[in-house]
């Protein structure tokens, strides 16, 4: 046999007896923005990070981190951008400015549907990857949480009850509260429940779920409707080197399965709120329903703030017209 022929037999017996060659697994890490115990913590960024693992065995294996495992909440978005880590559970706006749309201006859309049509087929998941691509970010999917409303120590018939009164919240929330009379302030969202129970605030706009998992309804005495956001949206996003890595195959799975997840995450978390309403009126937490009169009147303040986001930048300006086009083309 020629030296040549017996070279090739080594190593074709080599290959055999080695097995397949497979490419080896890649590792990631996310982190949530929201405390443990919290619905979406639970539902949206656990569950994405064991959805896409069980769709990706042997090509993604993400392992999940909770709030401050890797970075403190506030710097999660530049850690994200710099690749610290992989995979985050955050709102947009954490970001960049332009991401307070896609989370949700006050009295914009109010259902999962409208969300879902703004995102998907109106464009807006589009625009938001194009812009958020600039700071190496793949936004992922648009993640519908749930009403936000305000849970407070004071009730609440009138805009003029706001005046004077601390209340927790967060991008043009703040502004929004402010232009009705509040106080905006803001801090890590895990420390709520004593900022409530010792007075240093008098009230914290949040889901209805953390009413029961977060046991607000402990240290609270009113739930005013409606909510001032239906639904907020959080969304999974990307490092966008760490994306790159994933082969064209693994980023239309992965894509694939976030889209699929994105409504029954949605519908395990309104469960959740659901209950965080029972359980907080058994408590004996009082919930107030505005009447159709002022509740018209606080979406004509609150509407009058997406102004000051549209004004702070272009991509803003051109993200609150496409918001404001789609909701006159829906008729609301």
């Amino acid at each position: 046999m020629k030296k040549t022929s017996l070279v090739f037999v080594i190593l074709a017996v080599s290959l055999f007896l080695s097995g397949p060659v497979t490419a080896k697994e890649i590792q990631w890490k996310a982190q949530t923005s929201f405390p443990s115990q919290d619905s979406g913590t639970i539902h949206h960024a656990q569950g994405m990070v064991d959805a896409t693992n069980t769709a990706l065995k042997g090509q993604l294996s993400t392992t999940f981190f909770q709030l401050g495992q890797i970075v403190p909440e506030a710097e999660m978005g530049s850690a994200l951008s710099h690749g610290v880590y992989d995979a985050a559970y955050m709102p947009a706006m954490a970001r960049t400015e332009a991401g307070n749309i896609g989370f949700g201006l006050p009295f914009s859309w109010d259902s999962f549907e409208d969300v879902i049509e703004f995102y998907y087929d109106y464009g807006f998941l589009d625009w938001l990857r194009k812009h958020e691509e600039k700071y190496n970010i793949f936004v992922g999917c648009p993640l519908p949480w749930g009403p936000v409303a305000l849970f407070s120590n004071f009730p609440v018939n009138k805009m003029e009850d706001y005046k004077g009164k601390k209340i927790w919240s967060w991008g043009l929330m703040s502004a929004v509260i402010e232009s009705f009379g509040a106080k905006p302030v803001m801090f890590d969202p895990g420390d709520v429940y004593m900022a409530l129970k010792l007075g240093t605030i008098d009230g914290v706009l949040f889901g209805p779920a953390e009413l029961e998992t977060m046991k607000l309804k402990e240290v609270i005495k009113y739930i005013s409707l409606p909510a001032l956001i239906d639904p907020l949206v959080m969304d999974w996003s990307m490092n966008m080197n760490s994306w790159k890595k994933l082969s064209p195959d693994t980023q239309e799975t992965y894509i694939k399965v976030m889209k699929e997840n994105i409504r029954p995450m949605y519908d395990r978390i309104a469960i959740e709120n659901n209950i965080g309403f029972k359980k907080a009126e058994e408590y004996g937490v009082k919930t107030i329903h505005l009447s159709p009169e002022e509740a018209k009147r606080l979406k004509k303040v609150a509407r009058e703030t997406w102004d000051i986001q549209a004004a702070k930048n272009p991509a803003n300006e051109e993200a609150v017209a496409m918001l404001r086009k789609f909701l006159e083309k829906k008729g609301k």
